[in-house]
């Protein structure tokens, strides 16, 4: 009986046929004298020799199939045989489940085909879908949230696998997490084109076709912002969440009666006009007629249906909004696609194999078209451009260290051509800017008519994609080409001081709005590019000059100087990105004037990145730091990275793969750069060559270094005999870490040598977990009780001793010894020993004593 594809006259059948002969009898007593509006009652001769198979039949002719169900139900209960009118009951909300299933199914089964609009060409969705990366997101406004930011935190998960967030299918969004802990709301985070909407209908999709959720939720029901902003007048929750189905698919009573088993999905929460809400407004009545807006707002803030389960996708540049209205919502980030599953859709956008095969191939060679397919929406459009006949070379002749801006360009020609009608370009680059000074992505026909785009063009068909669950709306076919035309408008412009001003406006005073503006910033500054001007004034016919836009980008980099908006290293990135973009030197030095420290540690990942920084670096007028780390540098990108490092006086390149010939190139820059005083070279396999090679550098009279890092860099004592020439005979020489590197007592023995001599002022030595002895402390006590200038020494993470530790006691308590801090591994050392430091200690006030702990352990509190 509770099957949801049981026939209605199999359930009437079922209803009468487990009725005693006397409630039979009374059942077509009733239907007699039962009267319906415009319908003629049965017969009374008909259904007194009627046996249950012929009534149904009966009622079926003459009430039809809604009809025939009230009629039975009506009277079942008439003579007071209420088990018997649950079941049919129960019956028609599973039939009613059914058709909005079917309907569900039918409706988000297929994706519309935009490379061919026109031709109604639907692709199935599961055969399409490929499967994405969602990972939990316990702060959601931990990091900026730039198409480049989320590339670069799906490559750190892939470096640390098992450290990073926790990973979660989309089953499994509501948990329970690891603490066993639920929640009721869950938050999708992700930038335009990761394919948070797609997840969106894949949900759907999978929970009408039984694929999961069956017993958790019995209605899922999605809603489009996009939809709800451009409804048509007042309507009910009931309708809201019914409108992508036909009238009479569902009861609404039936779906709301058990509100916990209620999934309502809410896609492009960051496109909901809620700026003309008076307020909070939201009325609890589920049956009061609302603004749409306000219904999805009383959904978010728990007024209207508040035991049901809610996804809301969004852009993170709608947090600021959204989090006020949620109640202890859970974050997932979508990451978009992992390598492998680039080219599972590339597999799965073409028919033909080896088609698919050649695109991906092109598109895996090259490194910045491979890591902007982490979208989605990239990938769909490097297919569709692949797909067309004229532009099978398009992808190829894309360079690999190409700018986003020439990426986007060559795109574009691809979906225009070269012959647009200009009155139609300036039309979609008016909209464009609007929409980003709004913050607006979707677009209505009244819309587009205002800026005389005409939806019938084929350059719109081109570059603007139908919204499939609002159709009267429109979108460009990824937000980045929306701001690459927005960019463009002011290229086109000439209104002159009003359309700037509003750039500035648009750009921002409030923080989050910078950050939100940069891409648009990065195709400004990329338009501006002397090459890219000629080659759509040569395409296109574009008369666009860019003296006014280049004061104006230059106001602004000052105006963002002046916050300190370039002090974080992905924003320092994204500036480096955006003066590469125009490759004119002289612009980039005015541009560059402004940083001194850039500090791009653990931010490279790519060669365009690498590309970017050679170029600000060969620019840069008054660099005064240079700290990279984390960025394998080959021997040919290091040889490309040498006349950058000729400016800074402090250059750090930790974990960047430097081998022993290195140290060879290294000891010229320390030659020919007189103003560089630190040099942080750890967790490089130098080795003991790279090092001599080093101290050729250092010993020569024109290298003014004082600070020298050398830690975890495969040394061993060989390192140690020229490190020592160096001590002995470069008194600018103040700090040196050496540590995790084996020593041994012997290297060591050679430092002292050096550090014995006169003319060594070494201030700092760091020597933690070097593979010392007892021994070495006594060359080393030599060294404290007749050096004047060493005030710090670290030696944990050794094996000393109580013997060695003593040694270093005896020395402290010397007239000419200058220590200040002795870093040791304390837990090591007996009462005696302890009792000694703690002597010393007391005899020169001045001396801190720190208990050394491997990275990665805690200390102890107290033990310094």
């Amino acid at each position: 009986m509770e099957d949801a594809g049981e026939p209605l006259e199999d359930a009437l059948l079922f209803a009468l046929d487990n009725l005693s002969e006397e409630n039979f009898k009374r059942f077509k007593n009733k239907i007699c004298f039962l009267k319906m509006e415009g319908r003629a009652k049965i017969p009374r001769n008909k259904l007194e020799s009627a046996d249950t198979m012929d009534t149904v039949w009966l009622l079926l002719d003459a009430y039809g199939q809604d009809g025939a169900w009230e009629v039975a139900v009506a009277v079942l209960k008439a003579v007071s045989l209420r088990d018997s009118a649950t079941r049919l009951q129960k019956w028609k909300r599973n039939d009613h489940r059914k058709k909005y299933k079917s309907c569900i199914q039918e409706s988000f089964g297929g994706i519309p085909e935009c490379d061919s609009p026109s031709s109604g060409q639907v692709v199935n969705l599961p055969q399409r879908y490929t499967e994405l990366l969602f990972c939990r997101k316990w702060d959601p406004q931990q990091r900026t949230h730039k198409v480049a930011d989320m590339e670069r935190k799906r490559r750190e998960l892939e470096v640390h696998q098992g450290d990073g967030p926790e990973e979660v299918s989309m089953e499994n969004l509501f948990g329970p997490d690891a603490q066993g802990e639920n929640s009721r709301t869950v938050v999708l985070l992700g930038p335009a084109g990761v394919g948070k909407t797609t997840a969106l209908r894949k949900i759907m999709l999978d929970w009408a076709s039984g694929k999961f959720w069956q017993e958790r939720y019995e209605h899922v029901f999605y809603i489009s912002c996009k939809a709800v902003n451009y409804g048509k007048g007042p309507m009910t929750i009931a309708e809201l969440v019914h409108s992508s189905c036909p009238p009479g698919t569902l009861l609404a009573e039936d779906a709301f009666m058990n509100q916990d088993s209620i999934l309502i999905l809410i896609d492009g929460f960051d496109e909901l006009e809620t700026s003309r809400l008076p307020g909070d407004v939201t009325c609890s009545d589920l049956h009061k007629k609302q603004a749409p807006v306000s219904l999805v707002m009383g959904l978010l803030r728990r007024r209207l249906l508040p035991k049901c389960h809610l996804i809301v996708a969004t852009r993170p540049m709608a947090l600021g909004a959204l989090l006020p209205c949620l109640r202890s919502p859970w974050f997932v980030e979508v990451l978009g696609f992992r390598p492998a599953q680039r080219e599972e859709y590339f597999q799965c956008f073409f028919e033909a194999k080896e088609d698919a095969t050649r695109a991906f191939e092109i598109v895996r060679r090259n490194e910045t078209l491979f890591s902007l397919c982490f979208l989605p929406a990239l990938c769909w459009i490097f297919c569709t451009a692949f797909r067309r006949k004229p532009q099978k070379d398009l992808l190829n002749a894309i360079q690999e260290t190409a700018t986003v801006t020439e990426i986007h360009l060559q795109l574009l020609f691809s979906f225009l051509g070269c012959n647009p009608k200009l009155s139609n370009l300036k039309g979609l680059c008016s909209l464009a800017k609007d929409g980003v000074l709004h913050k607006k992505v979707s677009f209505g026909e009244e819309e587009l008519k205002e800026h005389c785009v005409a939806c019938s063009d084929s350059e719109t068909i081109s570059v603007l994609r139908k919204d499939v669950h609002a159709p009267i709306t429109y979108s460009f076919v990824h937000l980045s080409f929306q701001e690459l035309f927005a960019a463009l408008f002011y290229l086109l412009d000439t209104d002159g001081d009003s359309s700037f001003r509003i750039l500035n406006e648009g750009l921002g005073n409030k923080k989050e709005c910078r950050g939100n503006s940069f891409t648009l910033v990065r195709f400004l500054f990329g338009l501006t590019n002397a090459k890219r001007m000629d080659l759509l004034q040569e395409a296109w016919g574009c008369q666009i000059s860019r003296a006014r836009l280049w004061q104006e980008m230059l106001r602004w980099v000052d105006q963002e100087a002046t916050r300190q908006s370039f002090g974080r290293g992905e924003q320092l990135l994204e500036l480096c990105h955006c003066v590469y973009e125009t490759e004119d030197p002289q612009f980039a030095e005015s541009i560059l004037r402004h940083v001194h420290d850039l500090d791009l540690r653990d931010l490279l990942f790519s060669k365009l990145d690498f590309a970017a920084l050679l170029f600000c670096l060969t620019a840069s007028p008054s660099l005064c730091s240079l700290r990279l780390s984390s960025y394998e540098l080959g021997p040919t990108a290091f040889r490309q990275l040498l006349p950058g490092l000729l400016k800074p006086s402090e250059i750090q390149l930790n974990r960047c793969g430097l081998l022993s010939a290195a140290g060879q190139d290294l000891s010229s820059v320390m030659v020919a750069n007189q103003c560089l005083t630190g040099l942080d070279l750890g967790e490089n396999p130098l080795g003991d060559l790279g090092v001599i090679h080093l101290c050729q550098g250092l010993l020569d009279p024109h290298c003014q270094l004082q600070r020298l890092r050398l830690h975890c860099c495969n040394l061993t004592a060989g390192a140690c005999e020229p490190l020592s020439e160096v001590l002995a005979s470069k008194p600018s020489l103040s700090e040196l870490d050496l540590g995790e590197n084996n020593l041994g007592d012997e290297g060591i023995r050679k430092l002292c040598e050096g550090l014995k001599h006169p003319q060594s002022r070494l201030q700092k030595l760091t020597l933690h977990l070097c593979g010392l002895t007892a021994r070495a402390c006594e060359d080393l006590a030599s060294v404290l009780e007749s050096h004047e200038s060493l005030a710090e020494l670290g030696l944990g993470g050794n094996s000393l001793g109580d013997v060695g530790v003593r040694h270093l006691c005896a020395s402290l308590a010397k007239q000419h010894c200058r220590l200040q801090r002795l870093a040791l591994t304390m837990w090591t050392l007996n009462r005696i020993t302890q009792k000694k430091l703690q002597a010393a200690q007391a005899a020169r006030p001045q001396l801190i004593l720190t208990s050394y702990y491997p990275p990665g352990c805690a200390a102890f509190p107290g033990d310094e």
